[in-house]
């Protein structure tokens, strides 16, 4: 997409040092929550990441985060009864008047996202503005607004797959396995590449989710007390994901399908404290780990779930709107006015932009130190032909 939809004279493309001195006058520049309330309805990956607005200069926003609790930082006095004799020195029982030595510290971690600057743009000419031009403008509007959301979706969905792209190595220490990307059917390796080709390698069947490839996901998370939202873990489902739940019988006998409108918008299945909202956007990779394809192999695609716990992903936006703001609520733009480029008003100019970035919550602490992504990927084949 074009990094600036509106470049002079309201033509795309002209230089900037030929703008008209009456460029502002010609501008209509707004947000109208009514021509754009398909982003709205569009959003699924968006509602449940961190998004804050930011009156700052620069292009990047620093996010901090604490490490998890630990028992190897706290200093608190126990009663040694408690402690077996092999048992950590931490906590430690202190004798009465005596100072602890053993102090607690925070350690903070951070994480820079970067924003950048989206856009889309149309152009209606003279000719369809003279049958209807306002119809027009909200069929475009609307449409364009469908795309702003598919791309916000996505924007945000990459942030996420690459989060954890071949990481699995980084994250499995510790006494909570650490291993966020997981593999239908297949014994994790702590090698993300390797897992995903003996994946490949499976028929769509042995390759499926099942209640106990789900239950090693939720495992994970708990086990590494990642924050819930709203009580549960969200999954992001694809509907060839959902296919083959809907008919497995220990999906079926045990879960709670929920309707659309509940608590998680689009919500198809309520199991084992994990909410299932189907999305038709989902990462789908053919042969290749980490490239997004819609390409059969042969033995099926591998459709990616992705499982949110709370503050899983940071989209800031900068409250100065002049470069766009948010991509959930982008500039509208329309430039209806004839100038020197275009003298008989030939042809009206819409568009859209936005400013915002999108990345994981996954600091530069070590896993040594608690730091562990708040979700995870499953990757799985479906049996939906």
């Amino acid at each position: 997409m074009p990094t600036d939809i509106v470049t002079g004279g309201g033509v795309l493309g002209t230089s900037p040092a030929s703008v008209p001195t009456d460029f502002q006058y010609r501008t209509q520049a707004f947000f109208n929550p009514k021509l754009l309330k398909a982003l709205q309805f569009n959003l699924k990956l968006a509602g449940y990441g961190l998004s804050q607005g930011y009156s700052t200069i620069g292009d990047t926003i620093r996010f901090f985060r604490p490490r998890k609790a630990s028992l190897s930082y706290t200093n608190a006095e126990a009663s040694t009864a408690a402690l077996s004799v092999t048992a950590a020195t931490s906590p430690t029982s202190y004798a009465e008047g005596v100072a602890p030595t053993n102090l607690t510290e925070v350690a903070i971690g951070y994480v820079d996202i970067l924003l950048t600057q989206r856009a889309g743009l149309a152009k209606i000419s003279d000719k369809l503005q003279a049958i209807d031009l306002l119809n027009t403008l909200k069929v475009y509007s609307e449409k364009m607004g469908e795309d702003a959301a598919l791309d916000y979706d996505s924007v945000i969905r990459n942030a996420l797959v690459n989060g954890v792209y071949i990481s699995n190595a980084k994250f499995a220490t510790g006494n909570d396995g650490g291993y966020f990307e997981r593999f239908a059917g297949v014994v994790n390796s702590g090698v993300s590449l390797d897992d995903f080709a003996t994946l490949a390698g499976l028929s769509k069947s042995n390759a499926k989710i099942s209640r106990a490839v789900n239950l090693g996901v939720v495992t994970q998370l708990k086990t590494s007390k990642i924050p819930k939202i709203g009580g549960q873990y969200v999954c992001i489902t694809p509907p060839a994901v959902l296919h083959d739940m809907r008919q497995d019988t220990t999906w079926t006998q045990t879960g709670t399908f929920q309707d659309k409108q509940a608590l998680f918008k689009d919500l198809a299945i309520m199991l084992d404290g994990v909410a299932f909202v189907e999305a038709n956007n989902p990462w789908i990779e053919g042969a290749t780990y980490g490239t997004e394809s819609s390409t059969d192999p042969g033995d099926g695609l591998i459709y990616s779930s992705i499982y949110l716990g709370a503050e899983a992903f940071g989209l800031p936006n900068l409250s100065n709107k002049i470069a766009g703001g948010s991509q959930a609520a982008p500039r509208l733009i329309i430039l209806n006015q004839p100038d020197k480029y275009d003298p008989i008003n030939q042809v009206t100019v819409v568009g859209w932009k936005s400013f915002f970035g999108a990345k994981p919550f996954i600091t530069q602490l070590t896993p040594a130190l608690g730091e562990r992504p708040h979700y995870a990927i499953l990757r799985c084949k479906s049996t939906f032909a």
